[in-house]
């Protein structure tokens, strides 16, 4: 993997709302921090309009070269994706915009909880995701990522893994990148190729969910943090990551 560049994903009912951006930038090996920003076409946006400004302004002169932060939209199957694509740039513009520093457009697909109570006995309410066909997950997340691209510019990454698995899609369905989540000691090819990806076009590992990992010699979590989910850049090096999936407006050679 070369570097070790790491990545911290958070939303807002995460560490309780309020997560504490300086503990990041003062771990080490870590370059910054995904939050996410919609869901659907309705969605709380107070929390995300806050913290996209503080990702950046954390990371001060560090922005841009050495300190990163990406949005992401949790994509529901059963509204249009187009107007989805809509509802997060519209956000996205009202807290600041892309700048140079920013990941690319991130669509979050997963089916999310299937209603079955956890290890405690508690249970969420069943995610419509759990209802839709292959095809519509594909027509979705394709009207999703061509709206964007169409009107921001920039190419655009999937996070996912499960929704493709469980429903045997083998489509990018427009996507540029693939942000994958396993949290096993090693990612086998056989867990993207399945989805139609290719290990050059894997960009991101979450290997770490809320705390849980089995990559040896990762963190798990950050001091003074808490327990989130950690990924690890997979390029060679940041600046190739920099280059390739930040906000498109420059290139920049180290």
């Amino acid at each position: 993997m070369g570097e070790r560049n790491l990545l911290v994903d958070v939303y807002s009912g995460d560490l309780g709302g309020k997560p504490n951006w300086q503990a990041v930038v003062d771990a080490p090996n870590f370059v910054g921090g995904i939050i996410k920003a919609t869901e659907g076409v309705s969605f709380t946006t107070n929390w995300f309009k806050t913290n996209w400004g503080a990702v950046k302004d954390i990371g001060a002169d560090r922005y841009g070269t050495t300190w990163f932060r990406g949005a992401y939209h949790f994509l529901k199957f059963d509204h249009d994706g187009a107007a989805q694509a809509d509802f997060f740039l519209d956000t996205l513009d009202s807290a600041g915009g892309f700048d140079v520093g920013d990941i690319i457009p991130i669509v979050d697909v997963e089916l999310g909880n299937d209603g079955k109570p956890d290890a405690q006995g508690r249970t969420k309410p069943r995610n419509s995701n759990w209802d839709a066909s292959a095809q519509q997950i594909i027509d979705c997340t394709t009207a999703w990522a061509e709206r964007v691209k169409e009107r921001s510019g920039q190419e655009v990454m999937l996070y996912g893994n499960g929704t493709m698995r469980d429903k045997s899609i083998n489509d990018r369905m427009g996507c540029d990148w693939l942000w994958i989540p396993r949290y096993t000691a090693t990612l086998p090819a056989e867990m993207y190729e399945r989805a139609g990806w290719t290990l050059d076009r894997v960009a991101i590992w979450q290997y770490c969910g809320d705390g849980s990992a089995a990559l040896p010699g990762y963190p798990r979590q950050i001091e003074n943090f808490g327990k989130v989910d950690i990924s690890v850049i997979l390029f060679g090096t940041l600046s190739d990551f920099l280059n390739k999936v930040c906000a498109q407006v420059i290139t920049v050679d180290r």
